[in-house]
C-alpha cells in the first residue's frame, strides 16, 4: 500500500509491515555532541563544526528545533564553542548524551508523512539501508522536513560507502533503498533504542 509520496519518491507499506522506498541520500550532522569524542555537529559562534549552523535554522526561529537553547536566545554550548544538536528520537542522559550520535550510530532520517501513515511505531525503529551492494542496519533516530525524502547519519554514509561530508556528501541519484520496520526496535551494538510515538 503506498503510504506517501514526495518528490516523485513512492513510499509503499507491505503486509509484512515494512516500509520501504529508493531514493538519494543526504547526510545528516544532527546529535552529534562528541558523545563517543567525535566532532560536534554545529559550533557556534565560529560556525566550522561538521554542518553550517545555516543548516540547523540559525538565526532563524527554526534552529530551536535542532539546538538546544541557553535560554537567552543562543544555541547552548559546552563553553569551548561546540553547540549541542538535537535528534527526534530522545535518549535518557544529560543534553550531551540525549541525542543520537550522528557521527558514530548509523540513523535514517523519516519524512514526516511517512511517519505518521506508517502502521506501528517509526522512531527508533530498524531500518536497513542499501548501496551499491552493501547493506547495513540503522535506528530510525530523526524527523525531516516534510518536502524531503533520503537522508541518513554521518556513521550510515561513511559504513555504505558514500561520501559523509553534510555539506558536499551524500547520493543524489536515486540509488539507496531504504526498509524500515515499524514496531520492532533497533539493536545496534548491544543497545536497544527506544520505540518513541509521534508527538
Amino acid at each position: 500500500m503506498i503510504i506517501a509520496t514526495i518528490h516523485g519518491v513512492t513510499v509503499v507499506q507491505n503486509e509484512d509491515g515494512s516500509v520501504c522506498w529508493v531514493s538519494g541520500a543526504a547526510v545528516d550532522a544532527d546529535g552529534s555532541n562528541g558523545q563517543a569524542g567525535g566532532p560536534f555537529a554545529y559550533r557556534y559562534p565560529d560556525d566550522d563544526g561538521l554542518d553550517r549552523l545555516a543548516n540547523a535554522g540559525w538565526p532563524n526561529e527554526e534552529w530551536i528545533d535542532v539546538l538546544y537553547s541557553d535560554g537567552n536566545g543562543h544555541p547552548l554550548t559546552d563553553g569551548e564553542g561546540n553547540a549541542y544538536s538535537k535528534t527526534s528520537l530522545i535518549l535518557p542522559g544529560n543534553v550531551a548524551n540525549r541525542s543520537v550520535d550522528a557521527f558514530s550510530v548509523p540513523y535514517v532520517v523519516v519524512n514526516p508523512h511517512v511517519q505518521y501513515n506508517a502502521t506501528g511505531v517509526v522512531l527508533g525503529c530498524l531500518a536497513t539501508v542499501a548501496y551499491q551492494g552493501r547493506s547495513i542496519e540503522a535506528v530510525v533516530a530523526d524527523v525531516g522536513p516534510g518536502n524531503r525524502i533520503g537522508e541518513i547519519s554521518v556513521a550510515a554514509a561513511k559504513a555504505l560507502g558514500i561520501a559523509d561530508s553534510p555539506l558536499s556528501g551524500g547520493v543524489s541519484t536515486h540509488e539507496v533503498s531504504y526498509t524500515l520496520y515499524p514496531g520492532k526496535a533497533a539493536v545496534l551494538n548491544g543497545v536497544t533504542y527506544p520505540l518513541q510515538r509521534a508527538g
